[in-house]
């Protein structure tokens, strides 16, 4: 008999866990989202006020990796825990990302996007005004991709050790968006300078692909050295000097390798995404965001 209660106990709990992963009368699992083209998972933030929208962080994992593995990720949920945030992790088909240059060709990753952030702002109270794109390497790639074609749809990116792939594109969408990179200068598997992998697949250099995002030679030269209230250790930032429009380009280096932490996307959120209160005047029209 007791048995039997010790079971009963473990299947409400399953169930309680699955009802707190998602708005009440959300058809989504607790553990995985689907859209048309593919699948996703959210974390919401605790004690979110009833009809309070929030912001959101679009985590895209490196190549191998997955969702499942983002969500693995604990510095990285206690950021988005931390800055009151929900954190998204897309997954890719074949643990790949299939953006202009990659060599996979699994789908339309453009179109998918879109799915997910028409799927996360119906079912889930994100604000599709505060919505920041980051990732790690391939996924830093992705999020390099996106800022060149979508700028409008996020308020903000932030890649990491990851960016355009040959051949770079000759010219981006308007207007330019807000952009921090993080990279390593002893980074072997994603070099500053790019790299070869295959006679037909090679990685951009880092400085032509911010010349590509930012035309006009102001990232010929930058800024001195800024530190933010709570900078992460060994991270040196510069902004880009003289650039048309007001968005921020940040290239922050550090001395290490293909790594990322988790500091870093909270530093980039803080740093590049506009208080809460200064979107809430604004429509998502006026920002060209369609809504769901």
């Amino acid at each position: 008999m007791g048995g039997r209660w010790v079971l009963v106990l473990v299947v409400l709990l399953a169930l309680a866990g699955a009802a707190l992963a998602q708005v009440p009368g959300a058809p989504c699992g607790a553990q995985r989202c689907d859209v048309e083209n593919g699948s996703y998972r959210i974390l919401l933030p605790a004690g979110v006020p009833t009809g309070d929208r929030i912001g959101a962080i679009l985590f895209f994992h490196g190549y191998g990796g997955s969702a499942d593995e983002v969500f693995s990720d604990a510095a990285l949920a206690s950021v988005a825990q931390r800055l009151g945030v929900a954190l998204i992790a897309p997954d890719g088909i074949g643990r790949s990302w299939s953006f202009p240059g990659s060599p996979a060709r699994n789908r339309d990753e453009f179109a998918f996007v879109e799915q997910v952030l028409a799927d996360v702002t119906a079912r889930f109270p994100v604000d599709p005004g505060r919505i920041m794109a980051s990732g790690f390497s391939q996924g830093g790639s992705m999020v390099w991709s996106l800022a060149c074609r979508m700028p409008r749809r996020f308020a903000a990116f932030a890649p990491i050790a990851g960016d355009f792939w040959q051949p770079l594109p000759e010219s981006c969408a308007s207007p330019r968006p807000p952009l921090i990179h993080v990279h390593g200068l002893a980074d072997r598997t994603i070099p500053l300078a790019g790299r070869s992998l295959r006679p037909s697949v090679r990685q951009g250099d880092l400085f032509k692909s911010l010349a590509v995002l930012a035309p006009g030679g102001c990232t010929a030269t930058w800024e001195d050295e800024i530190r933010s209230a709570g900078q992460p250790e060994g991270l040196a930032c510069r902004r880009a000097r003289g650039c048309s429009g007001p968005a921020l380009l940040e290239l922050c280096v550090h001395a290490g390798g293909h790594v990322a932490e988790a500091g870093w996307v909270e530093r980039a959120w803080r740093t590049a995404m506009p208080p809460a209160s200064d979107t809430l005047p604004r429509s998502p029209e006026s920002r060209g965001i369609t809504t769901p």
